[in-house]
């Protein structure tokens, strides 16, 4: 075996681990730059043309749902609608809540979730996060 092997493994480990959340879009002409919740908080910058997609841990409860509060549409657009992908564990209670939002022009603005009761005015969770997009 070549001494040069265990240093292009690393290399091309290092290199999956960089690209891990970002991947290409056609759709947006961009990338798409994925975030789960951490708990220092999180922030994105991304290009005009970008996405975010937004990956949140949900255990699901009737008549809930995560919806943007107060979304600048000048500097973000969501696309569609939340999309609920259930956890197949055996000892999963719940799934991935999954949001887009497209960079559509400059500025910098907070991304604020609230997974809530539209027919009660109910907030049982949030999520918020800042975005630059340049």
């Amino acid at each position: 075996m070549s001494k040069f092997t265990p240093s292009f493994i690393l290399l091309i480990i290092v290199y999956l681990l960089l690209t891990a959340c970002v991947r290409s879009d056609s759709s947006t002409g961009g990338k798409t730059v994925v975030i789960t919740p951490a708990i220092k908080g999180n922030s994105a910058n991304l290009n005009v043309g970008d996405a975010i997609e937004i990956q949140i841990p949900t255990i699901p409860t009737e008549g809930f749902e995560w919806v943007a509060q107060d979304l600048d549409t000048s500097i973000l657009v969501q696309e569609g609608s939340a999309a609920y992908t259930e956890d197949s564990s055996p000892n999963s209670a719940g799934g991935i809540v999954t949001l887009i939002f497209n960079a559509v022009g400059a500025g910098q603005t907070n991304l604020n979730l609230l997974y809530v009761n539209p027919t009660s005015s109910l907030s049982s969770d949030s999520f918020g996060m800042l975005v630059e997009v340049k």
